[in-house]
């Protein structure tokens, strides 16, 4: 049996799929996980064949001989086009999950149940894959191997410091960045901001490693000690590598869903009694100065003791 698993876009989004990928493999499956950017880690995922999106016109060859498809919904172009194309030509093959954290709703496109915005989304594949594909011994391991090149946690006080993310909006301030870096200086540790090319051109220079790949990345995370960001990508990286991570977050609700669900970890957001009214949104627009660049340390050196 031969399944396809369409994730969405973002470096999270597809570690995270890859929970679901890996139970299946687990149970039988041949599994082909679509994804436009994780085949750069394929070295990482050696039993989980991974490939970009196929060009429109050769998505009914490529996808022909699949017996199933999973298809995590969002509203891009070519997204939307893969679950018009699939339901039209082969629905009765076709499972369509809706991330979504908001609490106590049913979703239509999710067969058997619903997303608990309470818990991970990593929690919540591996219920759908013990609830609803009925697997006896789900496991929340996307499958990760690290190359015998690399050695994890090569150096431990080397920490991962990310302060980009998809949007500036759930950004924390540059400034308390470059102060958390100089505080954990003082406290022994060796900060290392990750960032791309483009990214270096915004920001005043810094320690940052050369990265020109997604392998590059997650050589350099895995041989860190631990990591500190946004709500980001990278973060989801180091928690299924086992490094423990802190991440700053605009909304709780929202970072108990979104949060890395694999190792240790802690999330930091601004107070819920902070106001949030329709029409000013106070929370959406003044939420990076209800987190403390004290309260970020405080809360990653007891972390990292512990």
């Amino acid at each position: 049996m031969k399944a396809a698993v369409f994730s969405c876009l973002g470096l999270g989004d597809g570690l995270i799929s890859l929970v679901l990928s890996n139970n299946l493999a687990r149970n039988g499956w041949e599994v082909t996980t679509f994804h436009p950017s994780l085949k750069g880690l394929q070295s990482w995922f050696p039993h989980l064949p991974l490939t970009p999106f196929p060009a429109k016109e050769e998505i009914e060859s490529q996808f022909s001989t699949f017996d199933k498809f999973f298809l995590f919904y969002e509203k891009s172009e070519w997204m939307l086009h893969i679950l018009k194309f699939c339901q039209e030509r082969w629905p009765d093959k076709l499972t369509v999950l809706n991330p979504i954290a908001t609490r106590n709703k049913d979703y239509p496109f999710w067969e058997g149940g619903k997303f608990d915005g309470r818990v991970s989304f990593v929690d919540n594949l591996v219920n759908f894959c013990r609830h609803t594909l009925h697997f006896t011994e789900p496991t929340s391991s996307n499958g990760i191997v690290v190359p015998s090149s690399v050695e994890l946690r090569r150096y431990p006080k080397r920490i991962v410091i990310h302060p980009k993310s998809s949007k500036e909006s759930k950004n924390w301030p540059w400034l308390k960045f470059e102060t958390l870096a100089e505080q954990l200086e003082e406290e022994g540790f060796e900060p290392w901001f990750a960032l791309t090319s483009s990214e270096k051109e915004t920001v005043p220079p810094c320690r940052s490693p050369e990265i020109k790949s997604l392998a590059d990345l997650a050589h350099f995370v895995a041989e860190s000690g631990a990591m500190i960001g946004n709500d980001s990508g990278i973060g989801h990286l180091a928690s299924c590598l086992g490094l423990p991570t802190v991440t700053i977050c605009r909304h709780k609700h929202a970072s108990s869903f979104w949060r890395p669900g694999w190792s240790i970890g802690a999330v930091l957001t601004p107070p819920s009694l902070m106001p949030n009214l329709k029409g000013l949104r106070w929370r959406d627009k003044y939420w990076k100065h209800w987190i403390s660049v004290g309260r970020v340390q405080n809360t990653f050196l007891s972390l990292y003791e512990s």
